[in-house]
């Protein structure tokens, strides 16, 4: 949840300054608005541990799912796993298609850690 705890402030504090000087308060106001709101879609979802009632938009998903590739270490800037268990995607078209989201073959020796 820690993860979540600081991606839910949204913009940090200097890059929101920086973009009311390109754009304007409003606008950007507008902005973290329409991403708070996202954010506590995402935040439900982790919580309550299901989907919610009411369905999200193509874009509220494919945001979601993009946060969650943004976490995972085979997408991580200048990671190159050469475990098993790293995925490896030649296409970049496949990964695309995939939303970043990759993984090898093979298991931890625990049954019951975390995979």
């Amino acid at each position: 949840k820690q993860w979540y705890q600081r991606r839910v402030r949204g913009l940090n504090d200097k890059i929101r300054k920086l973009c009311q000087e390109a754009c304007g308060d409003s606008y950007v106001e507008q902005g973290c608005n329409s991403l708070r709101s996202s954010d506590n879609s995402i935040k439900h979802l982790v919580e309550q541990r299901r989907l919610p009632a009411k369905g999200w938009s193509d874009l509220d998903i494919e945001r979601c799912l993009m946060e969650i590739a943004l976490m995972d270490s085979n997408n991580f800037d200048g990671n190159l796993g050469a475990g098993e268990r790293e995925g490896r995607v030649y296409s970049e078209l496949v990964r695309k298609r995939h939303y970043y989201l990759s993984h090898g073959m093979g298991r931890s020796g625990d049954i019951a850690a975390n995979q």
